[in-house]
């Protein structure tokens, strides 16, 4: 345990001291972890570097108004930058959204190295092999972030882009590369999660840790958010296969503060959204289109929103058991994500199946549907999507796939004599790299 203490400690040391991540890399002369036991506490440290899922797509994804004033207000110019799809989205040239990420994969390359420098037992052999499972994991989930916010969209059978990520494939200190294609960043990230589903466990009592059902989970993300939804159905049935646990919201109470609790039975894998001030604010009002999608008899109306006194409804409960919002990978994302690749794959007779069984958990006094076509179910689950998976790092993710599919949503800020648009595939989709990244690399900026 004091092992443990003392890396944590060296660990927030770096962290703390780290202002650009990805140029300026930790000295690891303060501590070389050099066992198992010291890649473990490495890889458990869930509150400094892993765990942690970038939230300035949900501040630009527009589920929820912020007034005039109280945008003013806001502390972190990035989140005021971010609000109304400004062209420079940054505070001092830095973002952690694009630095925490990147701070995850030097932590996983660390991890990785030193399991390919050490003498490994037979005895260890087992556990060495979790362990790079897990690091492999969290690099993977990090570069889906980065690949989501800083690149453009590009589907699985569409053309490439030049405009990637820099590739960090071990933790040592060298010039910052180029970046690399879309398509080979998303290849890195399907390789690391195809090994990853080979090291892990089955089950993973932490869930701060990944298992193969997260990984699995993960992957199916990846292709279902690039339009390969023919291998995200493979991956889904797969998962449905092995269980898929819902909680019956019907019966929860809704006078509790949060009725869901930390790591609950829906939790595959827990991450939370970045700390922004807007998450508990009681000036962060759900958007009315939004709120106007649910009926009175959707048990989820009750328990995600409540009125504190102000001029609209608060998000209340998230699906961390805290006070912080959900980033993470959950049972009903994988599902409805199924029923979307089942439609998709025009099996519209398991889809409606799936579904009317998801919203017996939601709907009080549910009424089973029919699908009478492809486009009224595809219609009815992108609905529930909506619903049931807003304020956890998604919707910037289905906004730009659904907008390059010809959805056509085109977002607004209305401050009165002000108004702001984003407008659907707009150049504006993807967050520009921090200023001091591109000033010390000769890696080209997004256009914006």
């Amino acid at each position: 345990m004091k092992k443990y203490t003392y890396i944590f400690i060296i660990i927030g040391m770096l962290l703390t001291s780290c202002e650009d991540f990805l140029s300026e890399k930790p000295s690891l002369g303060l501590v070389v972890p050099t066992n198992l036991d010291d890649f473990e506490a490495l890889l458990s440290n869930d509150q400094q570097i892993f765990n942690q899922t970038p939230a300035i797509g949900e501040v630009a994804s527009a589920d929820f108004n912020i007034p005039f004033q109280h945008w003013q207000s806001l502390r972190l110019e990035w989140e005021r930058q971010a609000y109304i799809w400004a062209e420079d989205v940054n505070q001092n040239g830095e973002l952690p959204d694009w630095s925490v990420p990147f701070q995850q994969i030097f932590y996983a390359n660390v991890v990785l190295d030193g399991l390919g420098t050490i003498e490994i037992t037979q005895d260890q052999n087992d556990r060495a092999k979790q362990l790079e499972g897990i690091a492999l994991f969290f690099r993977a989930f990090a570069y889906h972030q980065l690949l989501e916010l800083f690149t453009p969209y590009t589907r699985f059978d569409g053309e490439d882009s030049e405009f990637g990520l820099p590739i960090r494939m071990n933790s040592l200190v060298t010039p910052n590369p180029n970046r690399a294609s879309v398509a080979e960043v998303k290849s890195l990230i399907k390789a690391d999660l195809e090994k990853a589903i080979e090291l892990l466990p089955l089950n993973e009592p932490l869930k701060t840790r990944p298992s193969i059902s997260a990984a699995k989970a993960l992957l199916m993300r990846v292709y279902f958010m690039e339009g390969d939804y023919s291998s995200a159905l493979e991956l889904g049935q797969q998962l449905h296969n092995e269980g898929l646990t819902l909680i019956d919201y019907t019966q929860l109470p809704v006078t509790t503060s949060n009725p869901f609790g930390i790591f609950n039975q829906e939790v595959i894998f827990h991450s939370q959204l970045m700390l922004y001030q807007f998450y508990n604010s009681p000036l962060t009002f759900i958007d009315q289109n939004l709120l106007a999608l649910y009926n009175d008899n959707d048990a989820r109306k009750a328990l995600f929103f409540i009125n504190r006194g102000g001029n609209g409804l608060n998000f209340k409960a998230f699906h961390t058991g805290r006070a912080t919002w959900f980033g993470g990978i959950g049972t009903n994302e994988v599902l409805l994500t199924y029923i979307e690749c089942l439609v998709r794959a025009e099996d519209l007779t398991l889809a409606s199946e799936l579904l009317n069984s998801f919203l017996e958990f939601r709907i009080k006094d549910f009424e089973e549907i029919t699908f009478s076509s492809q486009e009224e179910a595809l219609e009815v689950i992108l609905l529930e999507r909506r619903k049931e998976l807003s304020f956890r790092g998604l919707r910037w993710m289905d906004l730009k796939r659904l907008n390059f599919e010809g959805y056509q949503i085109n977002l607004q800020r209305d401050f009165g004599e002000s108004i702001y648009s984003l407008t659907p595939n707009s150049l504006a989709y993807v967050f520009p790299i921090p200023p001091q990244e591109i000033d010390r690399s000769s890696m080209i900026q997004n256009p914006r």
